[in-house]
């Protein structure tokens, strides 16, 4: 009896352009609770130092007596900031996938 060679997984070591892509999954409804991955804090991060350099600019304008100004320009750029975290948040949480390589689901 000669049995076929199992099929490639997903996590071989092909270059990624040649795995098959996996379709996102929702997460379960019971499900309590889902740690955070490294990527995901670094991504957190990322937003912070956004901010941070947003109010740094804002403290500029109001030492150089545009108040106004960098106060509206602080609140676009903050609201920008907000919004697209605030998406990758949801969808973070919303979805579910496996990690390549280890099999743990994150």
């Amino acid at each position: 009896m000669t049995s076929s060679p199992a099929p490639p997984s997903a996590c071989s070591a092909a270059p990624a352009h040649h795995r098959p892509l996996r379709r996102l999954t929702a997460r379960g409804r019971d499900e309590t609770h889902r740690g955070v991955s490294s990527l995901e804090l670094f991504f957190d991060l990322c937003f912070i130092v956004a901010i941070t350099q947003a109010g740094a600019q804002l403290v500029h304008a109001m030492v150089e007596g545009d108040t106004g100004e960098g106060i509206l320009n602080y609140l676009m750029i903050f609201f920008a900031i907000w919004w697209a975290w605030m998406n990758f948040t949801w969808f973070a949480s919303a979805t579910t996938t496996t990690t390549c390589c280890t099999g743990s689901s994150r």
